[in-house]
């Protein structure tokens, strides 16, 4: 049995959405193929084909690393090839008011420069209705979400902190018309202060797969080596049961 504070379940909670839910499948695969049929649907509608994504291949430059992950279906790719593919793709490359070829990135993200509120946008929606805008700052807004994980040296999360990161998960999740019901079921997941715990290792296993592979390289392992080592707390089995079969019924 282990001692885990309300600060340390938070954490546990939080990381829980960054394991299962940013990385998940549904959301940015979802958003990718969206945002292609849109741009190449008349031409090239995604089909996951070799020849749609060799397509994509020789829109991206025809690069070696481009090709390794073209190479295979897309629902091999994690969220930092899914973020490649839509915040930095040449794929979505749109010109600028002088006529330039910029990234989403180029475009919508850095030129906002620090944020006066933190590293977070403090908003996800784009203020003159640009829905490529919308989806660039909500699928940012996740990837900074991960990072802030991946780089975390502590394991606490006050409550205030923990609302509002949820919420910014929340706000950029609706961005891109995903169902929030998971985050809520793990927000909600009961636990006790005095639970039995279950190693990272275990956590991992059990809910990600994906996120577990991505943490296995030399860089990740680096960042998140003492996480392997405390012991966290399993949360909300039940809960996080039904979840694993809701996703397997769709």
């Amino acid at each position: 049995m282990v001692l885990l504070d309300d600060e340390w379940l938070n954490y546990c909670k939080f990381d829980t959405i960054v394991v299962v839910e940013i990385p998940k499948a549904l959301l940015l695969r979802q958003t990718f193929k969206r945002m292609w049929n849109k741009k190449y649907g008349l031409s090239h509608q995604w089909d996951d084909s070799n020849a749609v994504r060799k397509f994509l291949c020789n829109k991206e430059g025809d690069k070696h690393s481009i090709k390794l992950l073209t190479n295979k279906s897309y629902e091999e790719w994690d969220a930092t090839a899914l973020c490649k593919f839509t915040l930095y793709a040449q794929s979505f490359a749109t010109r600028d008011s002088k006529g330039d070829l910029k990234t989403l990135d180029e475009l919508y993200i850095k030129p906002r420069g620090p944020n006066p509120s933190g590293q977070f946008h403090s908003s996800v929606i784009s203020a003159n209705g640009n829905i490529d805008e919308t989806y660039a700052l909500a699928i940012d807004q996740l990837r900074l979400l991960r990072n802030w994980c991946s780089h975390s040296t502590r394991a606490k999360m006050d409550k205030k902190t923990f609302d509002r990161f949820v919420k910014l998960a929340k706000d950029a999740f609706k961005a891109l018309s995903v169902n929030t019901d998971d985050i809520d079921a793990i927000v909600n997941s009961t636990g006790s202060a005095h639970a039995e715990a279950q190693t990272c290792d275990m956590r991992f296993f059990f809910f990600s797969p994906i996120h577990r592979i991505e943490r296995s390289g030399n860089q990740m392992t680096s960042k998140r080596r003492w996480s392997r080592s405390k012991p966290v707390l399993l949360l909300g089995i039940s809960n996080i049961s039904s979840i694993q079969q809701r996703r397997v019924a769709s």
